[in-house]
């Protein structure tokens, strides 16, 4: 049986939304590379609402978890901002 991770890092980004081609107001980014999957949102509360859902999509049953190789009970850690 393979090891489980037992953290998944979150990537955090702040954008000003005033470069070319980007929304025109600030926002939020994140991303999981141990997960596949980006969200954002327009304040920092509005990113963490939608990190939650991502994590509870991704890790809802036995064999999403296995999928991604984590622990029911892996610990969340944020990097960047």
């Amino acid at each position: 049986m393979a090891v489980l991770k037992d953290s998944v890092t979150v990537t955090v980004e702040y954008f000003d939304g005033q470069d070319e081609g980007d929304v025109g107001y600030p926002y939020y980014a994140a991303s999981s590379d141990d997960l596949n999957f980006v969200t954002d949102g327009a304040t920092f509360e509005e990113l963490l609402t939608s990190v939650q859902e991502c994590l509870m999509l991704c890790l809802h049953d036995t064999d999403s978890r296995a999928e991604y190789g984590v622990r029911p009970d892996a610990k969340v850690r944020f990097a960047g901002v």
